[in-house]
């Protein structure tokens, strides 16, 4: 006898037919079951361990790198105090005390250096009721610490007690025009010696390497000048060498197309044919012309001086491909970076 059409729709039978013919289902993620196995199995039960990439920290240093940026505004601070109090029994600070103390500045735009020492006095005279005139010093002193330089405790210490062997010799020894003369360096081995054991060794000059991000070498063989920076701030389709005004190419990190506005191997890209002209004329003929000339007559100017010159014999390179005018039209684009245009 065919089953009623009711049945279909009564819940409690359909259930039941489901869980008689349905096959049985393993009840656990999907996403887990990679890791387990049965007897006759070779999987492994637990996850894999990722492998570390060696470009990341690892999560001890990691760590260790959020605990340090956590404490580095107390440490400097417990740091000076206890400079302070051992080198110039708490000079710097009785004489800062009327301005606030010795102030730190945290700086994300000092990249250059680690740290500077910024001191100045005020002075104020007062005349008396007797007469007499009182001079009174104020003196506003503040370290200047660099946030993408000082990255560990060590460099912190040792920056700390470098300007504060300046502000002992501005404050303290009076003297405004040796910053790392004899005194200095006198103020700077009593810190080394007092706090030697925990690696604080004071010279005219930090002797780490500050880590830039970012750099460019000039392309010129004679020059190879580099530029560093913390961000991507050059562009070397715009922006040349500042002392022979080479093509620049970055070298860190390399980019994928090579990137620079220098040739293979860093050599500059040597400009011929019409562009050449155009750089050694383009003063002249423009000169030539009445006050106010457009680009375009400058221009047809240009190419009839440089067909003239080719006609006549002259010593015109002209490397590229010519049109029927006899001007070099694959030095065309180059020659317009060179090329002013006018505004109407």
């Amino acid at each position: 006898m065919r089953p009623s059409l009711d049945t279909f729709w009564n819940p409690t039978a359909v259930n039941e037919w489901h869980d008689q013919y349905s096959p049985e289902k393993i009840l656990k993620s999907p996403k887990k079951s990679r890791f387990f196995r049965d007897a006759s199995s070779s999987s492994p039960t637990t996850s894999p361990r990722k492998h570390q990439s060696p470009l990341k920290r690892t999560k001890a240093e990691a760590n260790t790198k959020k605990a340090f940026e956590a404490r580095k505004h107390r440490l400097a601070e417990a740091f000076l105090s206890e400079l302070d109090t051992t080198i110039t029994a708490s000079q710097v600070q009785q004489l800062s005390a009327a301005t606030g103390g010795v102030r730190f500045i945290w700086s994300k735009t000092l990249n250059s250096t680690a740290g500077r020492a910024n001191w100045r006095r005020e002075t104020t005279r007062i005349r008396n009721s007797d007469g007499s005139v009182e001079t009174l010093h104020k003196h506003h002193a503040s370290i200047e610490l660099a946030e993408k330089v000082i990255d560990d405790e060590h460099r912190l210490l040792n920056v700390v007690a470098h300007e504060f062997c300046h502000l002992a010799n501005f404050m303290v020894s009076g003297i405004k025009d040796q910053p790392h003369g004899r005194q200095f360096k006198v103020w700077g081995a009593k810190c080394t010696e007092a706090f030697a054991e925990r690696g604080v060794v004071v010279t005219t000059k930090h002797s780490y390497q500050i880590e830039y991000k970012y750099m460019w070498r000039c392309g010129n063989e004679e020059c190879e000048a580099e530029f560093k920076r913390h961000s991507k701030s050059i562009d070397p389709a715009r922006q040349r060498c500042g002392q022979c005004k080479g093509g620049l190419v970055q070298v860190k990190p390399v980019p994928r197309g090579g990137g620079g506005a220098v040739g293979e191997k860093g050599k500059q890209r040597e400009v011929k044919g019409y562009a050449a002209f155009v750089q050694a004329n383009f003063k002249d003929v423009q000169e030539s012309l009445p006050v106010g000339a457009s680009q375009k007559d400058v221009m047809e100017a240009m190419g009839k001086r440089y067909r003239a010159e080719k006609e006549s014999g002259g010593a015109v390179s002209h490397a590229g491909k010519e049109d029927a005018s006899g001007i070099d039209v694959d030095n065309v684009a180059r020659v317009l970076q060179y090329v002013i245009l006018d505004d109407d």
